[in-house]
């Protein structure tokens, strides 16, 4: 069970950065990533109580009442961190039920949490089972992943705003629920990267486009934003066959004004 464990820690080390990092459709990749967490979670791999660890599990299964009760059990002081964290693994594991919940329960719609990192002893088996493994390449693969970011030499990820996440996804139900709650849409993951309503016209994602417009999404403010010449937020949607509504919604009329 360890080194199955350890092969997909492996795994989720490279498949996070391409997920937080990569426009191109992810929602299979998400799908993907989804079980590998939660398998972490049940092995109590991070560095967390095992009574959090069963609360995140709860989370990705979709049982609020037991989210609930498990977070109850905590000292006080930790039930907020913890509960922000439980949403946005909700987010991620296509759990709006749960996310409206906890949004309700005291949970901040826009804010992040600090997933924590893998239990010492758990990573270094990481690392010595990724040196070992021809699949990742050897011990210098290792070293060279480590010295470009890709792996985060176990300090533990910040994980959220949800809305960005979840638009990512292609989840449409809980995008609605963090819409109610009044998600900021033009939130971003981290400065250097495409922000919802970026991600969701790349990926074609017609219904999470019309909400994001629909709550104010900034197209001039993404135009402005794409660096290759010539390429809008309307002609990249019209590559993807959105609809022609959507496309004209999609142009930023004041930079055609100001030409």
């Amino acid at each position: 069970m360890l080194t199955r464990l350890v092969l997909i820690a492996c795994a989720l080390c490279m498949l996070q950065p391409a997920i937080a990092a990569e426009p191109a459709p992810a929602t299979n990749l998400c799908r993907q990533v989804l079980p590998t967490i939660r398998e972490l979670w049940q092995h109590g791999a991070y560095d967390a109580p095992p009574a959090v660890a069963a609360v995140m599990v709860d989370a990705i299964d979709g049982k609020l009442p037991r989210v609930r009760a498990g977070l109850a059990t905590l000292p006080v002081a930790e039930q907020a961190r913890w509960r922000q964290l439980a949403m946005l693994t909700a987010a991620n594991a296509y759990q709006p039920a749960v996310v409206d919940g906890l949004l309700d329960d005291g949970a901040a719609v826009d804010a992040s949490a600090w997933l924590p990192p893998f239990k010492p002893a758990f990573h270094q088996q990481t690392l010595i089972g990724m040196e070992h493994d021809p699949r990742f390449g050897g011990p210098g693969t290792v070293k060279a992943l480590q010295s470009a970011g890709i792996m985060d030499k176990n300090r533990g990820q910040r994980l959220g705003p949800a809305l960005p996440l979840v638009a990512q996804c292609g989840d449409v139900a809980t995008l609605d629920v963090l819409l109610r709650h009044h998600a900021k849409v033009m939130l971003r993951e981290a400065p250097n990267v495409a922000d919802a309503l970026t991600v969701a016209v790349v990926d074609g994602h017609a219904d999470i486009v019309q909400r994001l417009l629909d709550h104010g999404a900034d197209v001039c403010a993404d135009d402005s934003r794409i660096r290759k010449p010539g390429a809008t937020l309307a002609s990249i949607g019209r590559r993807q066959h959105l609809t022609d509504a959507l496309v004209q919604r999609l142009t930023c009329h004041a930079a055609i004004a100001a030409h």
